[in-house]
């Protein structure tokens, strides 16, 4: 949904008269003449969520009843990915719920007119062959393409990320690779290499046969879950990393994954990132994207559904958007469900609620003391990110390594910029691009968190355009003069956060425990927020419904879980 279309004038851009003022422009471009840049706010509507505080919408008399076998709250990859292992066990009788206007959650893609851009998730690795379940769902959608003649999946050409992946900027000199290297004295690199020579130890089984690190995580062997009970900072401290390079990388990674710094970040996240999808300095895993990130994986399995971007109430199709859920009783299996095209008020009973939908909402539908996290404010934490995608005249060049995939500005608090405009043919398109910025909102204190997020949904349109272009113009100078348009998208609420004592603690057991007939699934209650986990998550939590005699189901069912 588009919000706050505006056509205002950027001093080419507005950022620049702020860049100017910082001293980050030299001075010929201070003068530089005004030219129109279109901006708006994209993506996740925040009064959509307001509507389950509404009481009047709340006290409502019900329209119409409905039933279903299994009604799924939310259409984001967890709930997407329950419908798609339903529909492979031969269950039809399920109907999904989407707040928003489409599906996807923080893999939603939005479009500009040069291009479609991510508003979130942007990427999946390659899964490895062990992954069977999510081999097979990239199969039903299209991205496998066929087997080689040792059965392994061949790709699409057009999802793998081509070459010229990722680039880092140091001094405003870009080189290949996210690892800042250059420059790097003998004991900075021995101290790189006693890293990775700690991940090739670290990448095998625990004694209990299981690998220490894996996908989803709650399948990987106990060994090494006491090191969740410590920060990705102080797990460094302890192994001696003192290079500045080293620690970035590392910082970097566990940024782009959870929004987290070294400090909010558990040690078994930061190595997870490293190693669930194990180790082979070797075999350099492709990325699969496309331009709008992975708001295309999530369009195709709702298409297998009969869904069609737009129309909320389609007949035939099992998803539901601008459904918001009003109230939930999980022991009868009840819920009473706005529907915003009809603006009706829908009674729907079903034998089974798979609860996809961010687990911090639940409390707002269920009935005062139903939820075994009542009252425990803070022990599930989010990430707020800024997301905002810029279309350019011209690409972005700079000095040293050209244009990458991803490109990342070392010792910045932001993350950099991804190309969607990145696979294009450029011997027949013209010379502009769509890039995707990427800043996470970190904060050490739940106090400093929520001052974050209430400082990112406070910024108007301007403020947040201003400083994106900003932060562009310190990796380019100059580039305000190549803007024309700016879709900014302000994620309150993006990720959970893996702070240390989390993945195997006492909370995400509490989030994760059924209500009644309702089961959790959504990414959060994982404790990652990764595409992978989501898509576990929703399965498991579909192959435990349909297992259910309790439920009224009882089917025998084959796990696509891996062990």
């Amino acid at each position: 949904m588009d919000r706050g279309l505006s056509r205002r004038t950027l001093m080419l851009g507005g950022a620049a008269a702020g860049a100017a003022a910082s001293g980050l422009l030299p001075a010929c471009d201070r003068d530089a003449p005004r030219g129109p840049v279109i901006t708006r706010f994209v993506g996740q509507d925040p009064a959509r969520g307001h509507q389950l505080h509404d009481g009047a919408l709340r006290r409502r008399p019900v329209d119409a009843r409905a039933q279903t076998g299994i009604a799924i709250v939310g259409a984001g990859v967890a709930g997407l990915s329950a419908a798609w292992r339903l529909e492979r066990a031969g269950f039809h009788d399920f109907r999904v719920l989407e707040l928003e206007d489409e599906v996807g959650g923080t893999a939603r893609g939005g479009r500009l007119p040069r291009s479609p851009h991510p508003l979130g998730a942007h990427y999946l690795p390659r899964p490895e062959p062990r992954f069977v379940a999510l081999e097979r769902l990239l199969e039903d959608l299209g991205v496998i393409i066929g087997r080689d003649q040792s059965g392994r999946a061949e790709y699409a050409p057009s999802t793998i990320v081509a070459a010229s992946v990722e680039r880092h900027m140091i001094d405003r000199i870009w080189y290949e690779g996210i690892s800042p290297e250059h420059g790097a004295t003998p004991a900075e690199r021995a101290e790189s290499e006693r890293w990775y020579a700690h991940l090739r130890q670290l990448d095998r089984e625990g004694p209990d046969g299981r690998r220490h690190f894996t996908l989803p995580s709650w399948r990987a062997s106990a060994a090494m879950r006491n090191l969740d009970a410590i920060s990705m900072r102080d797990y460094l401290a302890h192994m001696g990393v003192k290079s500045w390079r080293l620690r970035w990388e590392i910082d970097y990674a566990c940024r782009d994954d959870y929004g987290c710094a070294l400090a909010q970040t558990s040690a078994y996240a930061g190595l997870h990132h490293f190693l669930a999808r194990g180790y082979d300095e070797d075999d350099p895993r492709p990325l699969l994207a496309w331009p709008d990130g992975n708001a295309e994986l999530t369009r195709r399995i709702a298409a297998r559904l009969g869904h069609l971007p737009g129309t909320p109430d389609q007949k035939d199709s099992r998803v539901r958007t601008g459904a918001a859920v009003l109230s939930v009783e999980p022991e009868r299996g009840v819920l009473r469900v706005h529907h915003r095209a009809s603006d009706r008020v829908v009674e729907l009973s079903a034998r089974a609620i798979l609860w996809a939908a961010p687990r911090f909402i639940l409390p707002h539908v269920l009935e005062r003391g139903r939820d075994p996290l009542e009252g425990a404010r803070g022990l599930l934490s989010y990430a707020p990110w800024l997301v905002a995608s810029v279309e350019l005249r011209e690409r972005p060049g700079g000095v040293g390594t050209p244009l990458a995939w991803d490109n990342v500005p070392v010792e910045h608090d932001n993350l950099g910029y991804v190309v969607a405009t990145h696979g294009e043919d450029r011997s027949v398109t013209d010379p502009g691009a769509v890039i995707t910025y990427y800043e996470p909102l970190t904060a050490d204190t739940p106090a400093a968190l929520r001052a974050r997020r209430a400082e990112l949904l406070a910024g108007d349109l301007s403020y947040w355009s201003d400083h994106v272009v900003r932060q562009l113009a310190r990796m380019h100078p100059g580039i305000e003069r190549q803007v024309t348009r700016v879709n900014v998208t302000r994620w309150g609420h993006a990720m959970i956060r893996p702070t240390p004592g989390l993945l195997f603690g006492d909370a995400l057991a509490r989030a994760r425990a059924p209500i009644g007939r309702l089961r959790a699934c959504a990414t959060d209650v994982t404790g990652l927020p990764l595409f992978e986990q989501a898509f576990y998550s929703g399965l498991e939590a579909a192959e435990q419904v349909l297992a259910s005699a309790s439920l009224g189901f009882g089917r025998v069912v084959t796990s696509m879980i891996p062990t």
